[in-house]
């Protein structure tokens, strides 16, 4: 049976400080789950990705989402996940000095579409789980 152990909170950051693609969870007026891969960057606490009219920019500023990002070796039938909780903020038009540092990350959109609005998600809690075949 796999084992499974959590992530150290530096190992969380690292990871996502490493990676550009995520996901984005949020709930629709109804309720109903919604998923959407971003690309994104991670410092300071906050993950930033930038988006269109539509859905996300609809739905997430003011509300509490997930966004996770995972890593898969199937060599080894290893893997591992980190999750961030936190409140999103439209930072397209920044307010203060910390969302205007912001817009100079370089979160990259691979998506088609100019992507001019930018959102941060402001974590209130991050962890990170780790599984893979138990050590012999």
């Amino acid at each position: 049976m796999p084992e499974l152990e959590a992530i150290p909170d530096q190992d969380c950051v690292q990871l996502l400080r490493s990676h550009q693609v995520g996901r984005i969870a949020l709930l629709d007026a109804e309720r109903h789950p919604l998923i959407f891969p971003v690309n994104y960057f991670f410092d300071e606490g906050v993950v930033v990705f930038r988006t269109d009219p539509g859905t996300k920019l609809d739905l997430a500023p003011g509300a509490h989402v997930s966004f996770e990002i995972d890593g898969w070796e199937p060599e080894r039938g290893a893997g591992w996940s980190v999750v961030v909780n936190g409140i999103c903020h439209d930072i397209t038009a920044p307010d203060d000095a910390r969302s205007r540092r912001m817009h100079y990350w370089p979160v990259e959109p691979v998506a088609p579409g100019a992507k001019e609005h930018w959102i941060g998600i402001w974590a209130n809690h991050i962890s990170g789980r780790r599984f893979g075949p138990p050590a012999i």
